[in-house]
């Protein structure tokens, strides 16, 4: 073996030596550089310090514990939360137990008696599924944006309480400007609206059938015409509903790194997709509980505001009186205000129960 170039080299000084002395290495009995070598031929070094060791995630009924804190104690999320629930689609959710269902008589004389001939549909008909269809597009990419803002301010908020910080694993690296994470949070949402849409377009024809059926010789007029033509077509319907869960899960957390991480969106599309495999007995665990919550919140909503709703109809087609038929009126905004706001208690603590579950992880 060579022997060291400089064997006397100055070194730094030994415990208990004066300040500003040095030692060389025959001083303090280090061997010359070169005597000892590893197997391959290199020299042996200090060890390279890589840190701790990573310790275990942080468990999940101690994020969930923190969820629930942070969403009693900071009602300035629930405003967040309800704001990004309501553009991406809530708000209809919660105005279909006083929404007055068109009869099949009714669509067709406003679609028009010529619109459909044996050459085909007429350019009225035309016209208005292009225009129908132009709205659409329109409110969901303005939904979608306007659910994005609120989205981000929510997660930071959300990410920046004593509670988060308590428990997060992984230092959040520089998430960017705002506006840049709102056009990411975007992005990651309306994409996953794609695989949503080709599972509806394949559901049309059998949900077609069936609202045709209910439309001519109802089933059960007692029901809702979305239940029955949901529950006519059972297939087409679970397709619908299995992959609208699987772009939200996906979307929940992707929504997240964008917003908190800086992760572009088709990055965070793809940890989006790999996170419920990471961690699948909490993911799962979450999802129930957040959609539990949610469907008894929507039922509770649905069912008093409905009951609400036919009192006012009731008492506004039969009464005379001006007073007697204000209190159903009344009675009627209270309670669909009351289920609006427990609509945004529910959506902050699924938002936050989410963000607790990415946090708590080593990412």
């Amino acid at each position: 073996m060579a022997g060291a170039a400089y064997p006397d080299a100055p070194l730094a000084a030994p415990p208990g030596a004066p300040r500003g002395a040095a030692a060389t290495q025959a001083e303090i009995g280090v061997p010359p550089g070169g005597i000892l070598e590893e197997l391959d031929g290199q020299p042996i070094g200090p060890a390279v310090s890589v840190g701790p060791p990573p310790g275990p995630n942080v468990p999940w009924r101690r994020g969930a514990a923190a969820a629930t804190a942070m969403t009693v104690r900071r009602p300035s999320l629930w405003i967040y939360a309800l704001v990004a629930f309501l553009a991406r689609g809530g708000l209809l959710v919660l105005v279909l137990p006083i929404v007055v269902v068109p009869t099949f008589i009714g669509l067709a004389n406003f679609v028009g008696p010529a619109s459909v001939s044996a050459g085909g549909p007429g350019p009225r008909l035309v016209t208005l599924i292009v225009l129908g269809l132009a709205a659409a597009v329109a409110l969901v990419v303005v939904g979608a944006c306007v659910a994005a803002a609120a989205e981000v301010v929510l997660h930071r908020a959300t990410a920046a309480t004593p509670e988060a910080e308590s428990i997060v694993v992984d230092a959040a690296a520089d998430a960017g400007g705002t506006a840049r994470a709102i056009g990411r949070v975007a992005g990651v949402r309306l994409a996953l609206l794609v695989p949503v849409v080709v599972a509806a377009a394949v559901a049309i024809p059998a949900w077609v059938t069936v609202a045709y059926r209910e439309l001519t010789v109802p089933s059960d007029v007692a029901a809702p015409l979305a239940a029955r033509v949901l529950a006519g077509a059972p297939t087409a319907s679970i397709l619908v509903v299995a992959t609208w869960l699987a772009a939200e899960i996906v979307g929940g957390f992707a929504a997240r790194r964008s917003a908190l991480l800086g992760t572009s969106t088709a990055r965070a599309l793809a940890r989006g997709i790999a996170d419920p495999f990471r961690a699948p007995v909490a993911t799962g665990l979450t999802v129930v509980i957040a959609l539990g919550i949610t469907v008894v919140v929507l039922a509770v909503t649905w069912w008093t505001t409905g009951a609400a709703w036919d009192a006012a109809r009731r008492a506004l087609a039969s009464s005379t009186d001006v007073l007697a038929a204000l209190a159903p009126a009344l009675a009627l905004a209270a309670v669909w205000l009351a289920g609006l706001a427990l609509a945004a208690v529910a959506a902050a603590w699924r938002a936050t129960l989410v963000t607790m579950e990415l946090l708590r992880r080593r990412r």
